[in-house]
């Protein structure tokens, strides 16, 4: 029942991962990772993440997901802390919720730019 999706989330990086570190994130990424203040943890922070990261994905089976664009470095850490409490179906329910998110704000970005030309 979830494998297009679970297969869809896996395709997602971690937030403040390695593809972020190598600079390998798309445009609209690295945006809204700089704007959550991820690209700015401190040395604690990074170890927290990295390890909440890998303890989420060893978990689901795919990445944590969350709308950047909405939240704060300290909520996002807070968020993944708590959702790896949740069960698999829902974080599959919740992380593909976060992606209608993060791609509703990237079209309305995109649109709103187009219009304005």
């Amino acid at each position: 029942m979830f494998s297009g999706k679970v297969g869809m989330l896996r395709c997602l990086p971690d937030l403040a991962g390695r593809l972020a570190a190598a600079g390998q994130m798309s445009d609209d990424s690295k945006l809204e990772q700089k704007a959550a203040g991820l690209d700015d943890l401190t040395p604690s922070e990074k170890s927290q993440i990295n390890s909440l990261n890998k303890r989420y994905k060893d978990k689901f089976g795919f990445p944590f997901v969350i709308c950047a664009r909405e939240n704060k470095k300290d909520a996002i850490l807070k968020g993944l802390a708590q959702r790896l409490n949740n069960e698999k179906d829902q974080e599959i329910r919740i992380g593909v919720s976060e992606v209608k998110k993060i791609c509703w704000l990237r079209l309305t970005r995109i649109v709103s730019q187009r219009s304005s030309l």
